[in-house]
């Protein structure tokens, strides 16, 4: 166990082997973890209850398979915090130092078989490193952790209590039974002509999908008027009434954070009975308050379509009704406008895309909008659009909201969002070393086979299930990238053809010049394919 006081100057503490008093004294501090409310809470409980190592280890086991015979209770509340469920970006701690830049260590022993004593400080070092990246974490996330200070202070539940149980006693307070408040509505009584049976969908000639509409016309357009729902989710939780007398409760939270966002302190703070108003005392404290609403407003729509129950599921509602009635108002749009002979390029669940433009046909949109409860806003205006898929587009910015997005381009989708692409082709910035960085994940293992002196022979470094990695030519030391499953090599996705280093060792080394570029050439070449297959790619990009 390896463990530090907060701060840059404190020592990590390592703890190998300890005995039960000293899980006791440990558990005397506050202590953040990642992932410990699932993980390491009910490890320290089970050594703390007597277990030996080998028990230790089934223990383990049994949690990383998700058996709910290797929790405690008692062992959830030990914690002050869960930084994993705290933080509003959801990934690994791995892809957190990848994502910081902090140093990604790999253990690379079994985790099944003792560890020669030789090698513990090795595993004490890689224990060390994952500490030194929790806090960092915790120190890039501070507005997350301040939003759950305050959700904890309105729910009157603690900080390591999950985002969901806050947001639930937020909303429906300590009645047991406010499940019998809930509204269930049949959509087809609101869109007449829609079927829903045995998990599909069909409207108007069309399927709405189950998590959003979608729908595009590939091409490359002009003075596209991007006009977004504002909260499209919570707003047609309120247009259902899904949650009966609660479903006000529900809309104070929505309305108080607009009020903030409008700096309405005032009209804010008589929302939720006035439980707001001592978080309304200054713009800082405002700030933090709203961006605590916007994580329990954005939480309870998952809740309501999560396949497990939760006290926002309606067990009657197979259908996702909250995201189907928007799919549904969409199709309805759609057909709108195009009977008022403007195309529709793209709809992207709360987005609708217009080429080509009038302030009438924007001015219809809003009050059809209206008519359902939604309210749009006038997100951007596109000079220039290519539109590739209905995932995919880059497009100038010719007006927004913020004046300074003007002349600026966006691109949506892995192929445009690729650093050295965009700064290549559109925006023109300088080129950096973290610009040919690619981050590989996979759910086995990743190696290095560094075989470059005899290619027919394998050399297999093994790196872990995530790492940063650069290209390099040939001769500067790379290796060929490969994923393993089941003791069988293959390349990893999109690294085929070339030699890899981690990027952290070429900076180490200053082999930066050694970049073998030709790598991103080809996906810049590629984007160009991509563009040019819907008209003149250097009058798109002038």
């Amino acid at each position: 166990i390896n463990w530090k006081f907060q701060g840059p100057d404190k020592q990590m503490v390592r703890m190998i082997n300890p005995s039960p008093a000293e899980i006791e004294n440990l558990l005397s501090l506050k202590l953040v973890g990642y992932n410990n409310r699932r993980y390491d809470n009910h490890i320290l409980y089970g050594r703390l209850m007597g277990s030996a190592n080998e028990e230790i280890y089934k223990l383990s086991t049994k949690l990383i398979e998700n058996s709910k015979n290797g929790t405690f209770s008692e062992a959830y509340s030990l914690s002050y915090a869960d930084m994993y469920d705290i933080a509003s970006i959801k990934m690994s701690l791995k892809k957190w130092q990848l994502e910081l830049g902090i140093h990604h260590k790999e253990l690379g022993l079994p985790w099944d078989e003792p560890v020669p004593e030789e090698r513990w400080p090795e595993v004490s070092e890689y224990c060390d490193n994952d500490v030194i990246s929790l806090e960092a974490v915790w120190n890039e996330r501070q507005g997350d952790i301040v939003a759950r200070q305050i959700l904890a202070d309105l729910s009157g539940l603690t900080v390591n209590d999950p985002t969901a149980k806050h947001t639930a006693r937020i909303i429906f307070g300590k009645d047991r039974d406010f499940k019998d408040e809930f509204v269930y509505t049949d959509l087809s009584t609101e869109f007449p002509g829609y079927h829903f049976e045995l998990g599909k969908s069909s409207y108007r000639g069309e399927d709405p999908s189950e998590g959003g509409y979608v729908y595009s016309e590939p091409g490359m357009w002009s003075n596209v008027a991007v006009l977004d729902i504002a909260s499209m989710h919570p707003s047609s939780i309120e247009a259902l009434n899904l949650f009966g007398k609660y479903t006000k409760n529900f809309s104070d939270l929505k309305a108080a954070r607009i009020a903030i966002k409008h700096k309405d302190f005032d009209l804010a703070g008589t929302m939720l009975g006035g439980k707001l108003k001592p978080y309304l005392k200054d713009k800082e404290d405002a700030e933090a308050l709203s961006y605590a609403l916007k994580i329990v407003i954005n939480i309870v729509y998952g809740l309501t379509s999560a396949k497990f129950d939760n006290p926002f599921k309606d067990m009657r509602n197979h259908d996702n009704i909250v995201a189907k009635r928007g799919a549904l108002f969409m199709i309805d749009l759609k057909h709108f406008v195009q009977e008022r002979g403007f195309t529709v390029a793209h709809i992207k669940t709360d987005s609708i895309k217009i080429p080509d433009a009038t302030p009438e046909i924007i001015s219809e949109v809003f009050e059809f909008g209206k008519k359902y409860g939604y309210d749009f806003e006038h997100e951007a205006t596109y000079s220039k659009m290519c539109l590739v898929n209905d995932a995919v587009y880059i497009a100038k910015v010719g007006w927004a909201d913020k004046a300074s997005k003007i002349g600026t381009w966006e691109a949506v989708g892995a192929q445009f969002q690729q650093p050295y692409v965009y700064k290549t082709l559109f925006s023109r910035d300088p080129v950096v070393f973290d610009d040919m960085c690619e981050t590989k994940t996979v759910t086995t293992a990743l190696y290095l086979d560094m075989n470059e002196q005899d290619p027919e022979t394998h050399n297999y470094i093994f790196v872990g299930r995530a790492g940063r990695f650069t290209p390099v030519i040939s001769g500067t030391g790379g290796g060929l990238l490969m994923r393993e499953k089941d003791g069988v090599f293959h390349s990893a996705g999109g690294a085929k053809g070339f030699r890899w280093m981690e990027s952290e060792m070429v900076q180490e080394l200053g082999l930066e010049d050694r970049v073998d570029r030709s790598y991103y050439d080809k996906l810049v070449d590629a984007a160009v394919d991509n563009i040019s297959k819907f008209g003149d790619f250097e009058w798109f990009i002038s």
